[in-house]
Formats: structure tokens, sequence, C-alpha cells
């Protein structure tokens, strides 16, 4: 067993589990989806069942490929949100929460929402999981869960009036959306792809 792993892993579940929790008292949201709608929120309870899977693999050897199959999913998902998340927060954090909502989210939430799951995840996949193999239906999986996210985020403007994020208000049209949807699940794919980055974080 590689007790690197494992700490990791349990340090990751721990940071999702923190999170999940804060921000309910963080970020008040009594609207339809709730925190749900957040690709955040989704990111992190993805990766809390993705590291409480690796927890039980690596001490039982059971559950291994629901683990990967889960993992390659929520790993390219956890890196786009720090990918996307930290330049636009420093550009114009409105464009992700409105001013009005007067949200003012900790410098450690803040991480253990937006850098912490991919720090974990891609470690875990990518230096310690030397045995993960890609699968086809992975990059299925991804641009699956692009697109029934794009059409959950719709869902909930019906519902809501206003959009998850501002930034989605600055799309002209729902073709505009989806594209930025679809070129989301592409960098996820990217990232999915990794292949040159292992080997040489494996060697």
């Amino acid at each position: 067993m590689n007790y690197s792993n494992l700490l990791l892993v349990i340090a990751g579940l721990c940071s999702n589990l923190y999170a999940l929790d804060a921000i309910n008292l963080a970020i008040p949201f009594p609207f339809f989806g709730g925190h749900f709608q957040f690709l955040t929120i989704l990111g992190v309870t993805l990766s809390a069942t993705s590291n409480f899977l690796r927890i039980i693999s690596l001490l039982t050897g059971y559950l291994t490929g629901v683990y990967e199959a889960l993992t390659s999913v929520a790993t390219p998902i956890e890196c786009l949100v720090s990918v996307f998340y930290w330049p636009i927060f420093f550009y114009n954090k409105e464009l992700l929460i409105p001013s009005e909502m007067g949200v003012n989210i900790s410098l450690t939430l803040d991480l253990a929402l937006h850098l912490i799951p991919a720090i974990v995840c891609a470690t875990d996949l990518l230096v310690f999981n030397k045995g993960f193999k890609r699968n086809p239906l992975h990059i299925l999986a991804i641009y699956t869960f692009a697109m029934g996210y794009y059409f959950w985020v719709n869902i909930c403007y019906s519902h809501n009036g206003f959009w998850t994020y501002p930034l989605l208000a600055l799309f002209k049209n729902d073709a505009q959306r989806g594209a930025f949807f679809i070129l989301s699940a592409w960098i996820c794919s990217l990232i999915y792809k990794a292949r040159k980055l292992t080997i040489f974080l494996n060697q």
C-alpha cells in the first residue's frame, strides 16, 4: 500500500467535507437547485465521492473500477474549475458571484472549493495511479456530464430568472452558451488525456 497516496486522499476527503459543510453557512442559497446548481459544488461532491472510493480501493482492493470511472470525470472537472475560477476571480469576481449577494468567502474555504480538490485529484490520478487505463467511454462521460450540466443550468434559469453564474448572461443566446460548454468539455478531455505528463511524472 502507498501510504502517501492514502494520506493524500484522506486529506482531500476532509477538505471536501469541510467545503461542503462550510459553504452552506457562507452562502445561503434558497433558490431552485440550491448549491447544486454550481459546478464548483458538483465538482467537490464528485471529488469527495472519488476520494472516499479511492480510500476503500487502497485499503481493500475493492471498487477500483468504480473509483477510476468516477475520477476520470471528477479530475478534469476540478482542474477546469481551478483553471477558470482564479483568472476570472482576479479579473472580476462579480462574473462569478453578484456583489449584491454580499458573499464573503474566507481564503481557506475558497482554496478548499477551487484549488485543493484539483491538486488532490490530479496528483492521485497522474502521480500515484500508474495502472490507470484511459477509455473512450470516459471521454463520452465527460461530454455527457457537460451537456447534462448545460441543461441543468438552463432549468435553474427558467425557475430562478437568473443565471447560476453572471458570466453566462454575457452570451447572446443559448447557442453561444452551448458552444462554451462544449469548449469546456473539450478542455476537460485534454486534461484527461494528459498521457505525456503522466509518463513524465511517473519516471
